[in-house]
């Protein structure tokens, strides 16, 4: 499976979810260990025009930026990317596609467990507008750190350890990288900057709303952070991505899957009910085969 086909992946089930409807806010049942702050805000008109636009953006992405031959501007190992690699790195071929394998398994299920589990349970235990809160969160982000991703890769446009080397062997550019699109987008790492927000999601809508209840709420986070720390490890030892890239991500991710519920929703509003407020949010620009950034503003 392609990076390309996960991020498909992901817009698709997105928009499949979101077919459920709104919901409203008699439907909370904060009966069971449930924490809702009353100035917390629910989902709404913001998580829809961003959702979709990080989705939009995405999709045109993918379409129009993946296909073409990645442009190739940085090369270099920096900082400690060449020691972490000669420790990490796969010593034989079989085990750098054992790895890929694992990595890929623990990237399904740090992006899956806040969308597949925590949003039926929270659908069957507290009702749909907590669900409904939950599932937004999580699609906003998700779609805005891989829009993100998507285009800071192809402007970084940094090489893979491997063209790297062949690079470094006096290889060509257009030789080194061959047919492979994905030959020059190391920068950050994707695979890191998707799982860390699907980690840092569950522990950040954990850790505030109690959805489990104690221990198990800090177990459930714990265990996304386990997953997300072995996954970048592994793209190392798969010789996908510098340290660096892995660093890159980890930050990237984190960005998105906290900023996204706190930001928006899990802090208190201020001052009146009835007050007006203006939320601005980053979002990622496709416009004629180039990326860029642009502030939008919900009141």
């Amino acid at each position: 499976m392609s990076a390309r086909g996960l991020r498909a992946g992901i817009a698709a089930a997105c928009v499949v979810l979101s077919a459920g409807g709104s919901a409203r806010a008699e439907d909370v049942r904060p009966d069971r260990p449930l924490r809702w702050d009353p100035e917390w805000s629910h989902a709404g008109v913001a998580d829809y025009f961003i959702g979709g636009l990080g989705l939009g953006v995405l999709g045109a992405e993918s379409i129009w930026l993946q296909p073409e031959q990645p442009s190739l501007h940085w090369s270099a190992p920096i900082l400690f990317d060449r020691d972490v690699r000669d420790v990490l790195r796969g010593s034989t071929a079989q085990v750098r596609d054992d790895a890929t394998i694992v990595s890929w398994v623990l990237l399904g299920a740090n992006l899956a467990y806040p969308v597949a589990v925590d949003v039926p349970y929270a659908w069957s235990r507290y009702g749909r507008q907590i669900a409904w809160d939950l599932f937004w969160q999580d699609a906003v982000a998700l779609s805005l750190v891989s829009a993100t991703d998507l285009a800071v890769r192809d402007l970084v446009g940094r090489a893979r350890p491997p063209v790297t080397d062949c690079l470094a062997a006096g290889g060509a550019a257009a030789a080194c990288m061959g047919n492979n699109t994905e030959s020059a987008r190391a920068f950050p790492g994707g695979h890191v900057a998707i799982a860390t927000t699907g980690a840092t999601l569950t522990c950040t809508q954990h850790l505030a709303m109690h959805l489990y209840g104690a221990p198990w709420d800090a177990v459930t986070c714990g265990s996304a952070i386990g997953v997300d720390v072995t996954m970048g490890v592994l793209r190392i030892v798969t010789d996908n991505h510098w340290a660096s890239d892995i660093v890159a991500g980890s930050v990237l991710g984190f960005a998105f899957g906290w900023g996204v519920p706190v930001l928006m929703h899990l802090h208190p509003i201020g001052g009146s009910r009835n007050d007006t407020g203006i939320l601005l949010a980053p979002v990622p620009i496709a416009v004629d085969h180039g990326v860029g950034f642009g502030v939008t503003g919900m009141l």
